[in-house]
């Protein structure tokens, strides 16, 4: 619970005949994340398979999954139960389905493009209907005729050039272009073209000796019946996909799978009969995976296993406790602890929430956060549910301080049962003296944390000297009695002892270090103990500053506070105005409520989480353990 998962180091030599058998057990079981060990005498001496041709194969087939099912529209990635192929058979399988779909698809195509080329001249010609006017001036022996688009914004001044016997009938128009047919006597046909074009009027061709009107409804009619032969052509495809989809999908994970395989041999030195494996695997884990190793191997393997030892370089696996899981996502928003520190989990869990609950302490309001908490715990997705846990935890912790404040809704009748009092009421240094307190408590935990995990790692002269240390420990204790007035004159001695302690870490460890450790560096003696002396007052800033910046906590509850107060200060108003529970004053009342559940609400969150980051999390999370990557087979997304 307060420590990462146990890991081991698992090593195993084995028949190359068997690596493909042991790799599949191994990525069934997904237990054992594989190491990349150099070739040499402590693994094997040859290098490991060069698959990137095999791969890029792979890869090449997967691509033309993914097309061919958007192509056919397959929806989701669901394979017939029991359907499971080897590497050539889902490369068949790929190509057989592409020659299927080959035919289907290509008359898609064509029919699309016909369908698009018959609605456009459907709706070119749409405004002719009924119009019974030659394409061509050639249609009338005595008329000229001439149909096309003109720019709209010159009709007018087209309409006064023209004589007395040509006539522009307009047709349609989409605002800046406008189609419209001319007509004149043949005689004067010329001019009007002349005048046309003048105007910017663009002709529209047409096959010779068809009439326009007859023209718009054999295109309409045409583009009819295109557009039933794509809906055909597209329920034919819909059929093909639905017997596709499960093939498709198992060729799929069969080639992720061996891709997966791939991928996994480049990790395993070999000599010209064996392979050698290497990788971590929970502790808890590593008999399994060594039968594993035996059973997939037929007994033809030598394995053995080593607990890994604290700053190893071992992947780090956290299992919180059910209840503390949705906080697990503090911790790894700021990275993860090396393994063999602690596991801050708990600890970020408890103290966001003291934090939250401080800052947004209202009964009325926590028990709102816990009804939208457990229904988004009762979503489908995992990360709803883990949201909606810690939503509920939030709620729980703001009803809790709710009941110590006497705050419901900011009801002023509710605040005589209150454990404590509100955050408005009384001397407000009260609140800010628990804010203080809450904070050093929760410095002081970073703190030991920190000790803690410098001793596991083996740094017993940082976990004791270190501003972060014992050392630290001590003199921001007799610190915070002497400014709460509990100690006298004789916690200045401790405070002192304590900083000497910091000036004379890195100075004894340039003297009697090992040897060349402190020493690399270009600075003397004197540097180091002159940046010693400046971390150690650098150190005495930051925990002031760490713990005054705890203040928020009072700030925020006292505006939370106040907010709920001008809610009822409105009303009250409102009623005045407009009598007892006026509409107004009710209105007031919900939207401030409202005001201080959402604003409030996410100004706590991201105070709290600031607070847990720079405050808790500076004095002992470094955060740079890697998580653990077990090696699986399959198709992850499903």
């Amino acid at each position: 619970m307060f420590s990462p998962v146990k890991m081991s180091r698992l090593e195993a030599v084995l028949l190359q005949k068997d690596a493909r058998a042991v790799l599949r057990g191994l990525g069934a079981a997904g237990a054992l994340e594989l190491a990349a060990p150099a070739p040499g005498r402590e693994t094997a001496p040859s290098a490991p398979a060069d698959n990137r041709r095999a791969l890029a194969a792979c890869a090449g087939l997967i691509a033309r999954v993914e097309a061919l099912r958007r192509e056919l529209g397959v929806a989701g990635r669901a394979g017939a139960p029991g359907l499971e192929l080897d590497y050539k058979s889902a490369s068949a399988a790929v190509a057989e389905w592409e020659l299927r779909a080959s035919a289907p698809l290509g008359k898609r195509r064509n029919l699309a493009a016909e369908a698009a080329r018959l609605s456009a001249e459907k709706e070119r010609l749409a405004v002719y209907s009924g119009l019974p006017l030659p394409a061509e001036s050639s249609g009338f022996s005595y008329l000229f005729c001439s149909v096309g688009i003109v720019p709209a914004g010159s009709l007018p001044a087209l309409g006064s050039k023209i004589s007395g016997n040509a006539v522009l009938l307009p047709l349609a128009g989409n605002g800046n272009c406008l189609r419209l047919a001319a007509l004149a006597g043949r005689s004067s046909g010329a001019a009007l073209a002349a005048e046309l074009k003048a105007a910017g009027f663009r002709h529209e061709e047409a096959p010779a000796g068809a009439v326009l009107g007859e023209l718009a409804a054999f295109y309409s009619a045409e583009a009819g019946r295109a557009e039933r032969a794509l809906k055909l052509a597209g329920r034919e495809i819909a059929s093909l996909a639905a017997r596709a989809a499960g093939p498709l999908a198992a060729a799929e994970r069969a080639l992720i799978t061996e891709s997966r395989l791939l991928e996994a041999e480049q990790n395993l030195p070999r000599t010209e009969a064996a392979v050698f494996f290497s990788g971590w695997t929970p502790s808890g884990d590593a008999l399994r995976v060594s039968r594993a190793l035996g059973k997939a191997s037929s007994g033809r393997c030598a394995v053995e296993t080593e607990e890994a030892a604290p700053g190893g370089g071992a992947p780090v696996l956290l299992r919180p406790p059910r209840l503390l899981r949705p906080f697990a996502a503090l911790v790894s928003g700021y990275g993860l602890p090396r393994y063999g520190e602690a596991d801050p989990t708990a600890f970020a869990a408890l103290s966001f929430l003291m934090m939250f609950g401080m800052m947004f302490g209202d009964l009325g309001h926590g028990a709102a956060l816990c009804l939208a908490g457990g229904w988004l715990a009762r979503r489908r997705g995992v990360k709803e549910r883990e949201a909606g846990r810690a939503v509920f935890g939030c709620g729980l912790s703001a009803a809790f301080f709710g009941l110590v404040y006497g705050s419901f809704f900011g009801l002023e009748s509710f605040k005589k049962y209150a454990l404590w009092r509100d955050p408005l009421a009384g001397d407000p240094l009260a609140l800010l003296s628990a804010a203080v307190a809450a904070g050093g408590a929760v410095i002081s935990l970073g703190v030991i944390l920190n000790i803690f995990n410098r001793a596991r790692l083996g740094d017993r002269l940082g976990a004791a000297l270190d501003r972060f240390g014992a050392a630290g420990l001590v003199f921001y204790w007799a610190a915070l009695l002497l400014v709460s007035g509990r100690a006298g004159t004789g916690a200045l001695f401790f405070m002192g002892a304590a900083a000497a302690c910091w000036v004379l870490k890195e100075p004894l460890l340039y003297l009697f270090g090992p040897l060349g450790a402190a020493k690399d560096g270009n600075d003397g003696f004197a540097a180091v103990a002159a940046g010693a002396a400046v971390g150690a007052f650098e150190g005495a800033l930051l925990y002031l500053a760490n713990t005054v910046s705890f203040v928020r906590l009072a700030a925020y509850a006292i505006s939370h506070a106040a907010l709920l107060a001008s809610a009822w200060a409105l009303k009250e108003a409102a009623d005045r105005a407009w009598g007892t529970n006026s509409f107004a004053g009710i209105l007031a009342l919900i939207a401030g409520n409202a005001g201080a559940l959402g604003l409030e609400g996410l100004v706590a969150a991201v105070q709290a989480l600031r607070l847990e980051y720079y405050e808790f999390f500076g004095k002992f999370f470094e955060g740079g353990g890697r998580p653990f990557r077990p090696f699986v087979l399959g198709n992850k997304g499903g």
